[in-house]
């Protein structure tokens, strides 16, 4: 599985800029994901790279997620490297 980042990409619809995050392998492919929504201003890494997946797997399993439903989702955030 493709290694992620998580970009803040900056947008402009010629009303207002506006940002957008997201988890992308390249600035690329951060610029295709957001494509014809506006023109692209800036891509910059975002700040925050990393989800505590003990946190997350614990607030899902509070929502009364299964647990087969948060294995998922935390092996496939661990396995793209958005685990901190």
């Amino acid at each position: 599985m493709k290694k992620l980042t998580v970009y803040n990409v900056y947008l402009d619809d010629w009303k207002s800029v506006f940002r957008v995050t997201v988890p992308a392998a390249s600035k690329k492919e951060a610029a295709d994901y957001v494509q014809g929504n506006g023109d692209v201003v800036a891509i910059n890494p975002a700040p925050v790279q990393g989800i505590d997946l003990h946190r997350l797997a614990y607030d899902l399993k509070s929502c009364q997620w299964s647990q087969t439903d948060v294995d998922i989702i935390t092996r496939t955030l661990a396995a793209c490297g958005l685990d901190c």
